[in-house]
């Protein structure tokens, strides 16, 4: 007996050990998507389905149904499917089959699942993208989006400051269009969608988050037009840094401090606006087609070459500061100089040399005078004569109709006085002078500029020379203005398209660059011309505004839109949101400081990512906060209509988790359950190693007969 039941321990416990299970008929879970573009689709395939499995309703909450044709719908707008997934894991399904659109995101089922497809009911969802930094007087644009996840025919009627606009069109997925009007206060756009569907609207409200500032120099007629289309406008002076979205200047470069023309490159490179007008001390007059010579949109056009020597005083005197700040100014002559002037540089010591003789200043030219310069050393006395005479001769053969002589010197000439003078003043030659320091003869260089019929200069320091040189540049390589009865002809462009331009009474005459865009011109002559610098956008107008437009009534208008075109790269700051899993990436591009995403009650860093680019992630709308600055966030988060695949996110969910996609009208295979029986196995082995001990117990040794003979 005991031999029995010791063998059928044994035979328990190795069928524990290999685990078998007993097949039995599992639990079928339905999930049945009661979202609104779902649920009519839902309730028509419920009747077909059985009635043996556990059903499961959702849309943003999760409710148990008793039978498959229980209609609810107070479940939610939205679509929560994680909650459906675990809610449906709680009852240990052997099965899992969900009904629905498929208007989701992806999501990977915790267990096997089989999908059910129904197509969504037709429907328009509409919603208004108002612009997130609107600026007072600028022409906005609200996005207005309607989304379909199948075709459908809608009527679309939009009502706000600019106007009714009435639209019959067919929306099939995304289609966004754009309804504009120009922002003067806080303004209202309401949007409504008709169609088999019912009725769908919308609404945004916005006002100016602030107005653009303007930084005018020396254009008071433009000063006026952009205070008159709500520009908050400073006429000068200028000052660093600079504090303003646009800089307009009518000013020359001598007008403006030293630095100027590298502190206003640095500022458009930036993203800020430049605007340059021709007054009478700006545009070519003021010399910026020379100081900022990469970045002017505009350049003369027809001038007539002029030539200018240098005669350079390079004297023991002028070893060190003095020399290296000449040589500093020289070289502003030859970066001034254009190609169809002529320079050239004589230098003077105890004797003279020729450094180079007057040539065009071509880019090459300009490369090997640059190098000639640097190489100058100083050392000797102060001989002028030949050094003058020599300059003198050199001019005679250079086709110019204008032709000056520059002499710069520290000293007192120690050659006779009359000889120089008397030639200055026979030459036909315009000839200026430049004392350096308090040695210098000012007198002598005095009588030699009047003599000679050009300028006199005097530098008190040797730091003051760039300047000179530059200014005795302008003097000599200028262009002149052209009045008169000038008609305009407009490129297509947005900024210009519909504006009746008045004929300009002055105008410079001007080309344009190769990578700038003409707006305007007269005949062959570029007028009005744009173009982008590094992160900023640069325009150049070739008339004085406060004598050619000055009876135009458009002029404030066009002048406005055209300011708030070129601050576009440092003011209109551009967000950009592109769905990314079940969330947004939001892109924020533009002159921000710190920009942090309040969203869903959390901070949300944005990452530099670039130049004037952050980045973002997030799963709700929000506000963006930089300085300041307060931007509602209204992003494209997949809503209950976001158009999608509906089926082919199904099938992707169902050939990851194992399952499969159904038809109406086919049912999943019978799920099988299977029973473990190694719990049962040991607690059976357990009883019959109990009751082998008991019977044990009972034939103890005492007991056992004893053998014969005992």
């Amino acid at each position: 007996m005991l031999w029995v039941l010791r063998g059928g321990l044994l035979l328990l416990l190795l069928l524990a050990f290999l685990d078998p299970r007993w097949p039995l008929r599992g639990r079928v879970v339905y999930l049945l998507d009661f979202s609104p573009s779902a649920r009519e689709g839902v309730f028509a395939l419920a009747g077909s389905l059985p009635r043996d499995g556990v059903y499961l309703a959702f849309a943003e909450r999760v409710v148990r149904l008793p039978t498959p044709t229980a209609r609810r719908l107070d479940l939610g707008e939205g679509t929560d499917l994680r909650a459906a997934f675990r809610e449906a894991e709680r009852l240990r399904p052997a099965r899992v089959v969900l009904v629905s659109d498929g208007l989701f995101p992806p999501l990977t089922p915790p267990f096997p699942l089989d999908v059910l497809p129904v197509s969504p009911r037709p429907h328009v969802a509409l919603r208004l993208v108002p612009p997130p930094y609107p600026l007072y007087g600028e022409t906005v644009g609200v996005g207005v989006v309607l989304e379909a996840p199948v075709p459908t025919e809608a009527r679309l009627r939009v009502e706000g400051p600019g106007g009714l606009l009435v639209r019959s069109l067919r929306v099939a997925g995304r289609r966004v269009l754009t309804y504009t009007f120009p922002l003067t206060g806080e303004a209202r756009v309401l949007a409504v969608a008709e169609g088999v569907w019912g009725r769908s609207q919308a609404e945004a409200r916005l006002a100016p988050a602030d107005r653009g500032k303007a930084l005018v120099l020396g254009d008071p007629a433009l000063a006026r037009y952009l205070e008159a289309q709500g520009f908050a406008v400073e006429e000068g002076p200028f000052r660093l840094p600079l504090e303003a979205d646009l800089v307009a200047v009518g000013l020359g470069v001598l007008d403006l401090p030293e630095g100027a023309p590298e502190a206003l490159r640095d500022f458009l490179r930036q993203g800020g606006g430049l605007l340059f007008t021709a007054t009478p001390r700006g545009l070519f007059l003021g010399g910026w087609d020379r100081a900022l010579p990469e970045d002017l949109p505009l350049k003369p056009l027809g001038r007539k070459g002029a030539a200018l020597v240098l005669v350079l005083d390079v004297s023991g005197s002028m070893e060190g500061e003095k020399l290296s700040l000449a040589v500093a100014g020289a070289l502003e002559l030859v970066r001034s100089a254009a190609p169809e002037d002529y320079l050239g540089v004589v230098l003077f010591s105890s004797g003279h040399r020729v450094l180079f003789p007057p040539r065009p200043m071509t880019a090459q030219a300009k490369k090997e005078a640059e190098s000639l310069l640097l190489s100058v050393r100083a050392g000797g006395g102060t001989v002028l004569g030949g050094a003058f005479r020599e300059a003198v001769r050199l001019l005679q053969g250079v086709p110019a109709e204008r032709k000056g002589v520059l002499v710069l010197t520290d000293g007192l000439i120690s050659d006779p006085q009359g000889p120089i003078l008397d030639l200055a003043g026979a030459s036909g030659l315009e000839v200026s002078a430049l004392a350096l320091g308090e040695d210098a003869d000012a007198a002598f260089l005095e009588a030699l500029a009047r003599r000679g019929g050009g300028r006199f200069y005097r530098a008190a320091s040797p730091r003051e020379l760039p300047r000179l040189f530059l200014k005795e540049g302008q003097e000599v390589f200028q262009g002149g203005s052209l009045e008169g009865r000038f008609p305009l002809q407009a490129a297509p462009h947005p900024l210009v398209q519909g504006q009746a331009f008045p004929p300009l009474a002055l105008l410079l005459p001007a080309r344009a660059e190769p990578w700038a865009e003409v707006l305007l011109k007269s005949g062959e002559r570029a007028v009005l011309a744009l173009g982008e610098r590094g992160e900023g956008r640069v325009a150049a107008l070739a008339t004085d505004l406060s004598r050619s437009w000055r009876d135009w009534e458009g002029a404030a208008a066009f002048l406005g839109g055209l300011a708030r075109y070129l601050m576009g790269g440092r003011q209109a700051l551009a967000l950009q949101a592109y769905p990314e899993g079940e969330g947004v990436r939001v892109v924020a591009l533009g002159g921000w400081e710190s920009p942090l995403l309040l969203a869903g009650g959390e901070e949300v860093p944005l990452v530099p990512a670039g130049p004037g680019r952050y980045e973002a992630w997030t799963r709700a709308e929000g506000v963006l906060l930089d300085g300041k600055r307060r931007l509602p966030l209204s992003l494209p988060l997949p809503g209950e209509w976001t158009p999608r695949d509906g089926e082919a996110v199904l099938r992707a969910m169902a050939e990851g988790s194992g399952g499969r996609l159904l038809r109406p009208g086919e049912s999943p295979p019978p799920p099988v359950a299977a029973l473990p029986l190694r719990p049962y196995l040991l607690a059976l082995a357990l009883l019959l190693f109990l009751l082998e001990r008991v019977l044990e117990a009972r034939v103890s040794p005492g007991t056992l007969p004893r053998p014969l003979g005992k």
